[in-house]
């Protein structure tokens, strides 16, 4: 580095000079516009995240739901049942 940054005038040229020298790990310098995450990335991540979602219930099978839960959802609860108050 050749400009001295203690010159009033120098800051500028030492600043210049860092960027150049600096970069990241996507070979930018320390001005450039640094986002949250590059564009592939972030698609990539979104490709995993709709690959993990739950199958909607309008999606599945009858032979999927437990025999149990269907047993229980269609079960009719008289109005005088007492263990569901009106």
């Amino acid at each position: 580095m050749s400009a001295d940054p203690r010159e009033p005038g120098g800051l500028d040229e030492y600043l210049a000079e860092l960027d150049e020298e600096e970069s990241d790990a996507y070979g930018r310098g320390r001005a450039s516009p640094d986002p949250e995450a590059p564009e592939a990335d972030a698609a990539e991540q979104r490709l995993e995240l709709l690959q993990h979602r739950d199958t909607p219930l309008t999606d599945r099978e009858g032979d999927e739901v437990d025999p149990a839960d269907a047993a229980e959802q269609a079960r009719v609860v008289d109005p005088g049942d007492e263990e569901y108050p009106p």
